[in-house]
């Protein structure tokens, strides 16, 4: 997209077949002929861009709940954070009594949407991009809120005074691709050594590399790790006055409701064999490492299955957002016609495969056991116990699907 082709969409003749595309079938297969019924009446760069604004709108309402209404780039919309993440980092400055906040590298205003959200709350979004501002600006309208907008490149001094907390947001993907290491964000996470806010929240790759951040956590940054629905999504560098010692993880469900591990130093489970249930524990928690706190916040026994897998067990059939639970029928060694055997000799004619620390591929394995499809299903789970490649046969899981 560039200037052009952002006026065209922003104005009548743009939003008029914006409009006719909200109710067709925007699939691949029906590309063509959508493209033949714009360029009856729009150039051919005009008709392409409202064809690929319009299936970002789609893909968008997932995270954004006025999409509709949004205007996107590709790269820009993968970026960006939705209403439910985006509004649980915001409130951290409400709380905190923050009036003035810069969203800085605000792309397309998904953080400059939910902080101008906050009553009492005057953002600023500044971003290199003269386009990308444009774009934030229209978003940001979309939901009835205002912000001031500024042209400026984040590497160079802040144009910016009297704001005394900021959200930053860098650039986490080259020529499409994401990047993982905070030495290959763009500007690289250096950058905000040179800043002198009160308070200042980073977003990060979930899987960024721990090690990296010393530097900020040594100086008592905090690192939140939140999933949503299950899904581990993003990763948020808290420092100045919202640090704190440590990782904590935060689960978000749908409808915005959240619940956090803080860090307390608990030791993690000690080690068991395999017992009548296993429990994976929600994304935010494994990567925040909190095992030992996910025991105390649970109230019950539970048991890591090795020293190096997140997996844990126990006797009870937890019900708990912050896991889920399957009943182990057996357990045993991993060896494949042993496998196959007691699952022939239980009845099960089917098989979903979950993996933690094994090296096979589960679509190859359940190839390798050529079950015959017609007895009742089962869960294999490929692990370490004690060091040792295990394989776990168990029920379907219990309670709530994340």
């Amino acid at each position: 997209m560039n200037e052009d082709t952002f006026a065209f969409l922003l104005g009548p003749a743009g939003s008029d077949a914006l409009a006719r595309l909200a109710a067709e079938d925007l699939s691949n297969a029906h590309t063509l002929a959508l493209l033949n019924v714009l360029r009856r009446e729009l150039p051919p760069e005009q008709a392409g861009a409202a064809l690929t604004l319009a299936r970002l709108r789609e893909h968008a309402a997932a995270k954004f709940s006025r999409a509709g209404t949004m205007f996107f780039t590709p790269e820009a919309l993968e970026q960006a954070s939705g209403e439910v993440i985006a509004a649980w980092r915001a409130r951290r400055f409400a709380e905190a009594g923050f009036a003035r906040v810069a969203d800085l590298g605000c792309g397309i205003g998904g953080d400059t949407l939910a902080l101008a959200a906050l009553p009492g709350v005057w953002v600023a979004g500044l971003d290199r991009d003269p386009l990308r501002l444009r774009l934030a600006r229209a978003n940001v309208r979309a939901y009835g809120y205002d912000a001031g907008w500024l042209a400026a490149n984040l590497t160079d001094p802040l144009p910016l005074h009297g704001i005394p907390a900021a959200f930053f947001d860098p650039a986490r993907r080259d020529k499409g691709r994401r990047v993982f290491s905070v030495r290959d964000y763009q500007p690289l996470l250096d950058a905000i050594r040179a800043w002198t806010f009160d308070a200042l929240a980073v977003k990060l790759s979930p899987g960024v590399a721990l090690d990296e951040l010393a530097p900020y956590t040594g100086a008592g940054a905090g690192v939140e790790f939140i999933s949503v629905a299950g899904e581990l999504k993003e990763a948020v560098l808290w420092m100045g006055a919202f640090g704190f010692a440590g990782r904590c993880a935060t689960r978000l469900n749908a409808d915005g409701s959240a619940a956090t591990l803080a860090p307390a130093g608990l030791p993690a489970p000690p080690l068991s064999e395999p017992r009548a249930y296993l429990y994976e524990p929600d994304p935010a928690v494994i990567r925040a490492g909190l095992f030992g706190e996910l025991a105390a916040e649970i109230g019950a026994g539970v048991y890591r299955l090795d020293e190096t897998i997140a997996y844990l067990t126990g006797d009870t059939a937890l019900d708990s957002g912050w896991l889920r639970t399957w009943p182990v029928e057996a357990w045993l060694p991993f060896h494949l016609k042993r496998l196959r055997a007691a699952l022939v000799e239980r009845g099960v004619g089917r098989v979903t495969v979950k993996k933690r620390g094994s090296p096979i591929a589960p679509e190859t394995l359940q190839a390798q056991l050529r079950l015959d499809g017609a007895g009742r299903p089962a869960v294999v789970v490929l692990t370490r116990v004690a060091g040792q490649h295990c394989a776990l046969i168990c029920g379907e899981p219990l309670g709530r699907e994340r």
